[in-house]
């Protein structure tokens, strides 16, 4: 397991196994992909995951609604919105310099 001095981060490739596999990606396509690609996999896994969650709760919502007579059918809104709300994204620049942190961290090893 790495650990950057500056900060917390850890950098655990059984973690970025984990995640890749859970994510549908086998364990010769994971060594395969460049990072920029495993993490393009990665973020579209978790929007495809955000989207069958919102579904779900369309339908959840639909099923109140016809079964009570649309009389306690709260609407799914306020919770969607929280399931798709952005959090602040990482910059092109700080992308860079966690890069050159791991590759840092590699070549110590």
């Amino acid at each position: 397991m790495y650990i950057a001095k500056e900060s917390n981060i850890r950098y655990d490739w059984f973690e970025i196994i984990k995640i890749g596999l859970l994510s549908g990606l086998k364990p010769n396509e994971i060594w395969d992909l460049e990072l920029w690609e495993y993490n393009a996999c990665i973020l579209a896994y978790q929007e495809k995951q955000r989207q069958d969650t919102a579904n779900a709760i369309i339908t959840g919502y639909y099923c109140a609604y016809y079964i009570n007579g649309g009389k306690r059918a709260h609407s799914p809104n306020s919770i969607i919105q929280r399931l798709f709300k952005q959090n602040c994204k990482q910059s092109f620049e700080d992308g860079l310099k966690s890069i050159a942190k791991i590759m840092a961290l590699e070549s110590m090893q």
